[in-house]
């Protein structure tokens, strides 16, 4: 009897152990062995292998499932074997972990030696915040015969001198990243005016006198330090003030009334008593903004809860001086009724 794999040129069977069966050739003009040859399926003339049953299909179905599992639960743990190569220690190589410290991060180890970390990304903000004063004490081009004035509470030198102190519990990286106010800039702004037509200034001081007759003295407290727009994200560092702040509220708005009437534009931020320490340099964001907050709210501030007397309000011009520096000069004081 003839095996069923006698005709098959690709499988050779044994014969009684002694001899290799030899192939049958097949006719290729005979009908059989042509109509056998068509039947054949592609796969096995390419393969070789036998045709799958059902069985063996639900079985490599299931090694399949098992293998993705396996694939899946390997990623899910964060580690992804690799081939890694010898290594020539005589060369100086060191083994690579696929990170920084043996983590996963994808991180390229760099040589201290040549490593230059970049420089912080410089944000340019899209326009003034309300509460960027940049704008407002910065000397842009003036009209012709104009004044740059502000209204202001003066307080004692001593306390100015404490605030400016603050900075130095600052670490040197970011002390450089604040320009501090000089003594004779800081003071309890009720208004700013900005640039304004000289033949007003006489109508101005009018005004601030009847304001001045018409409020009684008052103290207020020194308060704790403060930012805008908050610690987090500081444009403006500050020291606010606590006490009769209704007091100082209602002597803001009468001044505010008073001018508006003349013409002058109105202020619609809400007020805050405070007196602006220090202004973050321009590109100064994220991490290194977030940085002078937090030592700025943590800032020794000794003089907190000092009462400061409020007796009289006055009327200052700013200019710039021969050599470029901003100056301060005093243009008329009223005492408090």
């Amino acid at each position: 009897m003839t095996n069923s794999n006698d005709n098959d040129p690709k499988i050779s069977s044994e014969s009684d152990g002694t001899e290799d069966a030899i192939a049958t050739p097949i006719d290729e003009e005979s009908p059989a062995s042509n109509e056998k040859q068509d039947s054949t399926p592609e796969w096995l003339i390419a393969t070789g292998e036998e045709e799958p049953t059902a069985e063996s299909a639900d079985a490599n179905e299931s090694d399949s499932t098992e293998d993705s599992d396996s694939e899946s639960a390997t990623e899910s743990e964060g580690w992804v074997p690799t081939d890694v190569g010898e290594l020539d220690r005589s060369r100086g190589d060191m083994p690579y972990f696929g990170g920084r410290n043996g983590n996963a991060s994808g991180y390229t180890r760099q040589s201290e030696a040549t490593f230059k970390p970049s420089d912080p990304k410089i944000y340019r903000a899209p326009g003034v915040s309300e509460f960027d004063e940049e704008e407002q004490f910065g000397f842009p081009e003036a009209p012709e015969n104009t004044e740059r004035l502000f209204i202001a509470v003066e307080i004692p030198r001593k306390y100015k001198r404490e605030f400016l102190d603050l900075a130095k519990s600052f670490r040197p990286g970011e002390y450089e990243r604040v320009r501090w106010i000089t003594e004779e800039a800081m003071h309890l702004t009720l208004k700013f005016l900005g640039d304004t037509p000289q033949e007003q200034i006489v109508d101005i001081k009018n005004a601030l006198n009847l304001v001045a007759q018409t409020t009684g003295k008052f103290t207020v407290k020194i308060g704790r330090t403060g930012c805008f727009p908050s610690f987090r994200d500081p444009r403006i560092c500050w020291v606010g003030f606590e006490g009769e702040l209704r007091r100082m509220e209602q002597l803001q708005g009468r001044v505010e009334g008073q001018l508006t009437a003349l013409g002058l534009k109105e202020d619609d931020r809400d007020f805050r008593a405070h007196i602006t320490v220090g202004r973050t340099r321009p590109g100064i964001r994220g991490r290194f903004a977030e940085d002078i907050g937090i030592s700025w709210q943590h800032a020794p501030l000794r003089s907190s809860g000092t009462q400061i007397p409020v007796n009289a309000i006055a009327l200052y011009r700013s200019f710039l001086n021969d050599q470029g520096n901003t100056e301060y000069q005093q243009l008329a004081n009223y005492e408090l009724g």
